[in-house]
């Protein structure tokens, strides 16, 4: 009993969450127009890094990627990305191929929630 009583104590931390609009409008002073290309910006370059991260040459390729993606996926409040790209830098050897294969694939779920959240927040 006791144990099942700790365990509930226990804090798990929470999912990010897609997309803290919230956060963009701080650096946008709450302009949709301002918002909307910040976002179309964002939206249009993530194919590309997909492809890069994987098809990456080089630790250090990997690392500038992932650091890229996870600065500016936190600044604009794409939070859910920018934790796996945080989460994905490190993991840049050979030997974490499993590891960055599983990351990758959320990642690119990642990606596909936050896009369809931004078209459906930002309708073209």
């Amino acid at each position: 009993m006791a144990q099942v009583a700790a365990r509930k104590l226990v804090r798990t931390k929470a999912a990010p969450v897609i997309f803290d609009r919230s956060l963009l409008a701080q650096y946008t002073m709450d302009s949709p127009e301002l918002e909307r290309e910040i976002i179309g910006l964002f939206v249009a370059q993530l194919p590309a890094i997909l492809d890069r991260l994987q098809n990456v040459d080089s630790r250090a390729d990997w690392r500038i990627a992932t650091h890229t993606l996870k600065g500016s996926a936190l600044a604009i409040g794409a939070c859910k990305i920018g934790d796996l790209a945080k989460k994905l830098e490190p993991v840049n050897s050979p030997e974490q191929n499993a590891k960055r294969k599983k990351l990758l694939s959320g990642l690119v779920r990642a990606v596909n929630e936050f896009d369809e959240m931004a078209r459906q927040l930002y309708p073209i």
